[in-house]
């Protein structure tokens, strides 16, 4: 079965013409049109007016779109977003399950509304304050629309405030954790593990893949960016490298063989530390090959559209 490759996921302010340009062209796998962050409040009806042009721009090029929305200006903001070509929205600041119910029930009525096939468009939850991490599970089961999770790292930050060092100790904690509670809910977590100095979603192309890397290697799918550059170096840190694959191939061989010669409870020691059985590294092995696949349709689209 083909899986869902959504490694980066760079973010667009709804309202910069020469932003959204350059996410066209970034090759990223996801577009995240914000409505929340970055628009001034001065211009969001007007941002919102023409966001059904900017979502049919994108929609020709070869990644999927996303729309962050305000929860607080909901309705206003799924009204503009719910258009045939977005494939799901972000909800920052969540604090609560009924926060996503509330968007779930408003997806219905739009999708029904708009010629949308019902229950097509998924929910990523930002859980970016001391509540909504606090309430996690609750959230991650509170619509069936839910596809994914992240931290939203500098909310949290001026949420819960870092150690008199700078240092923010409860980050490792709060990645683990919600790693544990996508997985326990059928998610995919999202996120990567940055390190200081690096700025996360501003930081230089050798952070983000550094950072990437880091997150696959605990459990993250995928990392939000704001810059073009960022883009690549979160794909390949979030595909599988060569050297792993190559590792993984000669791991299940070495069991297949184990389990043919008699030896059913045969558990080898792998060479590297993110290969502990068999079966994780068939699904590495699966999922190096869905990335493969992904870029190699990205690239067929790119061509395509050059024509």
């Amino acid at each position: 079965m083909h899986r869902v490759v959504r490694r980066s996921w760079l973010i667009v302010p709804c309202n910069d013409a020469t932003h959204i340009g350059q996410a066209a062209a970034a090759a990223a796998d996801v577009v995240v049109l914000d409505l929340m962050e970055f628009v001034p409040e001065g211009m969001k009806a007007a941002t919102r007016e023409r966001l059904p042009e900017t979502i049919a721009q994108l929609a020709q090029g070869d990644a999927e779109i996303f729309v962050q929305v305000d929860k607080e200006l909901l309705y206003a903001d799924l009204s503009a977003a719910v258009r045939p070509g977005i494939r799901g929205i972000l909800i920052p600041r969540l604090g609560a399950p009924q926060e996503v119910a509330e968007a779930d029930a408003l997806l219905w009525q739009l999708e029904d509304k708009r010629g949308i096939r019902p229950g097509m468009l998924q929910i990523i939850a930002v859980l970016d304050t001391a509540k909504g991490n606090y309430a996690a599970m609750e959230i991650a089961r509170a619509s069936r629309r839910l596809w994914g999770m992240t931290l939203g790292r500098a909310d949290l930050v001026m949420d819960l405030r870092p150690e008199p060092s700078g240092e923010f100790h409860l980050m490792p904690y709060l990645m683990q954790r919600l790693i544990t509670v996508a997985n326990a809910a059928g998610l995919v977590p999202l996120g990567a593990w940055w390190r200081a100095p690096a700025r996360g979603l501003l930081a230089g192309a050798d952070d983000t893949h550094d950072a990437a890397v880091r997150g696959r290697r605990i459990g993250f799918k995928g990392a939000l960016c704001l810059r073009p550059n960022q883009v690549e170096p979160l794909n390949r840190g979030f595909t599988p490298a060569s050297r792993e694959g190559q590792a993984a191939r000669e791991l299940v061989a070495n069991y297949e063989a184990a389990v043919q010669n008699g030896d059913a409870v045969a558990r080898l020691q792998d060479r590297i530390v993110d290969l502990p059985t068999a079966t994780q590294a068939r699904q590495l092995l699966t999922y190096a090959e869905a990335c493969s696949q992904h870029d190699a349709e990205k690239t067929r689209a790119r061509r395509r559209a050059s024509l």
